[in-house]
């Protein structure tokens, strides 16, 4: 098989493309991705720090409320006398709820009884917490300190529970002396929702909407789920989400902190755009080349193969090359181009010859109108036509009265003209879009009527025989004085197949029928049966 010179150039520039391409795909893929996507992993890392760092502020902060409360010499006495009335007085305030973002706060005694406490729903609503007023509860006491020493390093306790259904934060802390020296007199505990609030705070510090979902069973945990406060942080994401998950205090799944991460300001593909845009730079001088070489041999080539294959497809010689310069292609050009008009010019002497031939096969030379073969192919094309079977079809067969004495008396040279005029009245009374008038021969003419019924049809063929006789055209012969025709009619009612040549003979029945009448009337087609 014989390759194309343009084939050749472009094989030659696809080569070098190619290896092109696979040279900066070669560096991208082992050097370029992997130090983006660390970058992206960073950023990633760095965000679930930010978050785990927020949340861990909140803690600090509930922490701190709980020190600077506990480690109070007022609050170790009122503890150690149990004095409920004093932590009433002192701390049951909404101001102080709804200023510290906590929704309840309990002291109990060094032996782990509850001296008093409070919790309260929004807005300000006090409710009966079950948890935290039983001592004996299991959460509870997971939090609270007994009468020992005071250990410097161990004042302080928290963690997250479920309090009616929500996650919460727990904070207790030890309640000793200023100094903290002696022994614990008891323990002062913080509870708070993960609420909006606090939601909203995370929110701000990591510039990123969250998504908080509760974990009702390990199987729930998403893929690269990253534990809170621990030191196993990485940046990979599952359906492009971070999830930062939180353990309750007896180091259960709990729930989740999501959110998106941050979009790569790369494309991960291998062949990104400046990959092409390496690709075009390097092989800028070649691509140069190319275009010269295609604007002054290939364009015009193809161009000329091109318009010679569509013309001899298409029998169409009106289109021209229209090359510019005087070079061997140019030339070549034009020299295609007066061949196509020669034998466009010589074509449509044919085409005219052609037609004039077909005009003169199917039209009558006497009257213009369509003849009896036009008639059969008209015939034949509608019964061909998969519509004609849903509609009525009609047939007016005509013939002119007492045409040999007319041509007897007037001679023939009146006889054509009253052909001719019968020919034209019947032209004149029926629609060309959709009636078709042809001479059989003779004095003898048929119309098809689509879509037209019987009454119709009638109608029609009785118009036609008012008009033939009002034209007045004389005819001392006949016993109406004037030239009259009479007319056949039967039609093929919508549902049945066009079979034309019964309804032909079945119209010569009807027009037999209305000569035996007294002519210069309609009838129509009586079946036997």
């Amino acid at each position: 098989m014989a390759i194309s010179l343009r084939s050749k150039l472009l094989l030659a520039v696809a080569l070098a493309l190619v290896f092109s391409l696979t040279t900066q795909a070669f560096i991208r893929f082992y050097w370029t991705l992997p130090a983006l996507e660390q970058m992206a992993s960073n950023a990633n890392k760095a965000d679930l720090l930010r978050l785990e760092e927020a949340f861990s502020q909140q803690i600090d902060t509930l922490r701190s409320i709980s020190l600077d409360n506990s480690v109070w010499d007022e609050m170790y006495r009122a503890a150690t006398a149990r004095d409920a009335s004093w932590f009433e007085e002192t701390y049951f305030l909404h101001e102080t709820f709804s200023q510290l973002n906590i929704n309840g706060w309990y002291f109990y005694a060094n032996d782990t009884q509850l001296i008093v406490g409070q919790s309260i729903e929004p807005p300000y609503r006090i409710t009966s917490n079950p948890i935290f007023a039983t001592p004996g509860h299991s959460i509870t006491q997971h939090f609270l300190f007994k009468a020992v020493e005071v250990d410097k390093n161990n004042l302080s306790r928290w963690g997250l529970v479920t309090i009616n259904e929500r996650p919460a934060i727990v904070i207790s802390h030890a309640i000793t002396r200023g100094d903290a020296s002696g022994t614990i007199a008891g323990t002062s505990l913080i509870w708070s929702y993960v609420n909006e609030k606090r939601l909203f705070q995370l929110q701000q510090a990591l510039q990123k909407p969250l998504e908080i979902q509760l974990i009702t069973s390990p199987t729930n945990v998403p893929p690269n789920t990253v534990n809170a406060f621990e030191s196993s942080a990485h940046g990979e994401a599952f359906n492009h989400r971070l999830n930062l998950l939180f353990s309750d205090f007896l180091g259960k799944p709990f729930f989740l902190l999501s959110f998106r991460e941050t979009a790569y300001p790369f494309d991960e593909s291998v062949f990104d755009i400046t990959l092409l845009f390496g690709l075009l730079a390097a092989t800028f001088m070649l691509y140069l080349f190319y275009v010269f070489i295609r604007h002054q041999i290939l364009v015009p080539i193809q161009r000329m193969l091109g318009i010679v294959t569509e013309v001899m497809e298409t029998s169409d010689f009106s289109k021209r090359m229209e090359l510019k310069g005087y070079d061997d292609i140019g030339q070549l050009g034009t020299h295609i181009d007066k061949l196509f008009r020669l034998v466009k010019d010589q074509k449509a002497e044919l085409i005219e010859h052609n037609q004039q031939l077909k005009s003169m096969s199917y039209t009558d030379p006497l009257t213009g109108i369509a003849n009896r073969r036009y008639l059969d192919q008209h015939l034949l094309t509608l019964a061909e036509n998969a519509n004609t079977t849903n509609i009525p079809v009609s047939i007016l067969l005509i013939d002119v009265d007492h045409f040999k004495s007319f041509n007897d008396n007037y001679g023939h040279s009146q006889g054509d003209k009253a052909l001719i005029d019968v020919a034209t009245l019947l032209r004149q009374n029926t629609h060309a879009a959709t009636d078709f008038v042809c001479r059989l021969g003779g004095e003898e003419f048929l119309i098809v009527l689509r879509e037209t019924d019987t009454n119709d049809a009638l109608l029609v063929a009785e118009n036609l025989c008012k008009q033939i006789a009002k034209a007045g055209v004389s005819h001392v012969m006949s016993p109406f004085h004037v030239l009259t025709v009479s007319i056949g009619v039967t039609t093929k009612p919508p549902g049945s197949p066009l079979h034309h040549a019964e309804l032909i003979d079945q119209a010569d029945k009807a027009l037999y029928l209305a000569k035996d009448a007294g002519r210069n009337c309609v009838e129509t087609y009586q079946s036997d049966t």
